[in-house]
């Protein structure tokens, strides 16, 4: 399973213990805000492993940061792990949010890391090795 699948298969995952919980969830990951599930009260942003997250590093980027702080009784951290266990029994699910979430934040050195985006004409004319 790749990162894109990971990742949807991930947010699929928790949008149904949202709707199990009797919460009204919305896929927002490609509108731009700082997460990825909306799920009033709750600004939920999934972080998806297919082994265990245990001991992992939780990237989160500078506007997420920022949400987290602003909203820190509203914005949730779900980290979903195991996600390559096919059967889906071994899929874990770890909450973050409020004071926890804050306090890793806080010990935490802010990293710059630029992720530009390699072009398909950028890709074709790039050299390739055999």
């Amino acid at each position: 399973m790749g990162n894109k699948e990971t990742e949807r298969a991930a947010i699929t995952h928790v949008m149904a213990l949202e709707r199990a919980a009797g919460r009204d969830p919305k896929d927002v990951h490609t509108s731009g805000l700082p997460y990825d599930i909306e799920s009033a009260p709750r600004m939920i942003e999934v972080k998806a492993f297919s082994r265990s997250a245990r001991s992992e590093v939780l990237a989160l980027e500078h506007r997420q940061v920022e949400a987290a702080k602003a909203h820190s009784e509203r914005y949730y951290l779900y980290v979903v792990d195991n996600l390559s266990d096919l059967g889906g029994a071994g899929i874990g699910v770890r909450i973050l949010h409020g004071e926890a979430l804050l306090a890793m934040i806080e010990r935490t050195q802010p990293q710059i890391t630029y992720w530009p985006t390699f072009r398909a004409a950028e890709y074709d004319q790039a050299e390739r090795l055999q």
